[in-house]
């Protein structure tokens, strides 16, 4: 390979670098050559036309430098792309903090590392806050708790969603994440080019600068690319006047804030599901036909306190019947269970033909050959 070859190489590789990273490109070759144990580019430059020449070795060092943030930089296929096709449940990254083991999840460019009990999100905006939760039984014991632990794993959060930042980045076109003389920026999914910006969530005004720092996302809301327009048509005219988004202080990652949060099933014996729960057991008490719709059509009153009232047909459920699995569901339940016995508008003539059988479909027959002989069957339609 001829020494023209090898520099270019070694600028292709710092173009990618920029590119993932969002840094002009002589940042990107200064840093590559400071790998390589130059002060700046220019002078590995001077070196190279005086002869010298990078060894496989150097070179090597330079692809892994273009590549520690985005691991794909070199395969064919997008970051998103790879990102759809990874399962949701297999992680990115797993290890140990001490005696304490981890798994890092990338999902839609958010990052949720966890572990017993606890977990750091991270969302892909440049300065998103970090979302510490803890789940409460774990509230006093979880090793978040220690400054130490955190820091050490946000150091990995944040490894990570840098990856997930330069994967996006690198999938964008170049004017995306870097301003021109005028602050111009490229929309990155709808290709458009302007310098001041509309947020659709919070009607501020942001310059191309300032989403170029955040990877899109409204520095004042969060509100994601999607939501970024170059005219802020939704306001209704000129009438209206758009604020500038305020952003206190140097742009930097706050920190993180810290929920204790209960993610258990929660049961809620409300009316709806006490009621399903009762009705299910009436459905287990019933034995015939007649029975079964009688569970069905049964009235069931769940009141403030949780008590509870079943109202059933005398001539579907026996009266000598008592709903033995009704009654031990509302026990276990805590609830006092009254039953009453009222007469509704049986669907059917001849009530009775329920009781003879336990068979659905014996039941059925009955029916129909009763029909057929003294009334008449309408299918379908009203009924009339």
């Amino acid at each position: 390979m001829t020494i023209k070859n090898e520099i270019q190489t070694l600028k292709t590789l710092a173009k990618r670098y920029a590119r993932a990273n969002r840094l002009p490109l002589h940042k990107a070759l200064d840093a590559l050559a400071t790998e390589l144990g130059f002060a700046h580019w220019s002078e590995a430059a001077k070196k190279a036309k005086a002869g010298w020449l990078p060894s496989e070795e150097e070179v090597s060092r330079a692809k892994a430098f273009a590549r520690q943030v985005h691991q794909d930089g070199y395969k064919k296929h997008s970051f998103i792309e790879a990102s759809f096709a990874r399962p949701v449940d297999e992680p990115v990254r797993q290890g140990k903090i001490g005696d304490h083991a981890f798994s890092v999840y990338e999902v839609f460019g958010d990052i949720r590392m966890e572990g017993e009990g606890w977990r750091i999100l991270v969302g892909e905006a440049q300065f998103a806050q970090p979302v510490v939760e803890i789940e409460k039984p774990h509230s006093d014991t979880s090793p978040v708790r220690g400054r130490e632990f955190l820091d050490a794993a946000l150091v990995i959060a944040d490894e990570e969603a840098a990856k997930v930042r330069a994967g996006i980045a690198t999938d964008w076109p170049r004017r995306s994440t870097k301003p021109d003389a005028e602050g111009v920026v490229a929309h990155p999914l709808f290709g458009d080019r302007a310098a001041a910006w509309f947020c659709l969530h919070c009607d501020g005004e942001i310059t191309g600068t300032q989403l170029a720092e955040n990877l899109w996302h409204c520095p004042g809301c969060g509100a994601a690319p999607i939501d970024i327009f170059s005219s802020s048509d939704w306001l209704g005219g000129d009438d209206i006047k758009t604020k500038p988004v305020s952003v206190s202080g140097t742009l930097a990652r706050p920190e993180p804030r810290i929920e204790v949060v209960d993610s258990r099933p929660k049961l809620n014996l409300n009316e709806e599901s006490t009621a399903l729960l009762l009705r299910t057991a009436l459905l287990e008490d019933a034995a015939t036909p007649s029975e079964r719709i009688g569970a069905l059509l049964a009235e069931i009153y769940v009141d403030e306190e949780g008590d509870t009232s079943i109202v059933l047909d005398e001539d579907l459920w026996p009266e000598d019947k008592d709903p033995e699995a009704a009654m031990a569901v509302a026990k276990m339940l805590g609830s006092e269970l009254e039953l009453a016995v009222t007469s509704m508008t049986f669907p059917f003539a001849w009530p009775n033909l329920g009781h003879v059988t336990t068979s659905t479909r014996e039941y059925v027959q009955m029916i129909l050959d009763a029909y057929t002989e003294h009334g008449v069957i309408h299918r379908g339609g009203d009924g009339h």
